[in-house]
């Protein structure tokens, strides 16, 4: 992937601000799973994905609740409208251990999916790719918010993050790869699914709706019940 991107300059923001690097962000909370353990997650429509958890590498390497919520809504989707994600460059942000990514592999082999996140987390990313689609349809690479994009496609149809709203500083960084990713006029969909934990996302959003309109996802069969857990599944667009 070229050079080590701890050793590249600062990005910029969407105004041409200065942003700090993604280095060292892996702040603690509550994880679903936190020890070095295998589980096992059903998925309809797939065998079920197996899954490595571990906490050794930070917060990223467990299972959280906002990727179940993803994962679940994907497999009644893809039920319904199997074309959604058929032949489609699909592409992860944060994706910890690769749950929500896997998932989508497992559901449309014809999909092109890319789970992404530190270096930190690509070993235990790959392991977990390894043990649900060996040598499929199923991409592991680093993606640094807020830098460069490169070693994975820029041309991408679906964008899915989970649970990669928790820690304040990588607020702009994760805006700047949500733009990068989603130029001005591109039609794609970007699934985003959080869980209230904080006063301070708010300041998050705030960022994000300079550039993109969100909406809740309303075919989701399980939203009420998520929204009283303070989980929120919403369908970004960028804005023209």
């Amino acid at each position: 992937m070229g050079d080590s991107p701890r050793s590249r300059s600062a990005s910029l923001s969407s105004d041409g601000s200065a942003l700090p690097t993604f280095e060292g962000i892996a702040p603690p909370r509550p994880p679903t799973t936190t020890a070095d353990a295998e589980t096992h997650l059903a998925v309809p429509g797939t065998p079920g994905v197996r899954l490595k958890v571990d906490a050794g590498p930070g917060c990223g390497g467990v299972a959280w609740p906002a990727g179940e919520v993803l994962t679940a809504y994907l497999a009644h989707r893809h039920a319904l409208a199997p074309e959604h994600l058929r032949g489609k460059t699909v592409l992860e942000l944060g994706s910890g251990t690769g749950l929500v990514g896997i998932a989508a592999a497992l559901l449309e082999p014809s999909a092109d999916v890319w789970v992404t996140d530190q270096a930190v987390l690509l070993d235990l990313m790959q392991v977990n790719a390894e043990l649900n689609v060996p040598g499929g349809n199923l991409h592991v690479a680093e993606l640094n918010w807020g830098e460069e994009i490169s070693g994975v496609p820029t041309d991408v149809d679906v964008v899915l993050a989970a649970d990669c709203v928790y820690f304040e500083p990588a607020f702009p960084l994760l805006v700047k790869t949500l733009c990068d990713l989603a130029p001005v006029g591109k039609d794609l969909e970007v699934l985003f699914c959080w869980k209230k934990r904080r006063k301070a996302d708010k300041r998050f959003f705030m960022m994000l709706k300079k550039h993109f309109d969100s909406e809740p996802v309303a075919d989701d069969p399980e939203r009420e019940r998520y929204n009283r857990e303070g989980v929120t599944l919403l369908r970004l667009r960028r804005r023209r």
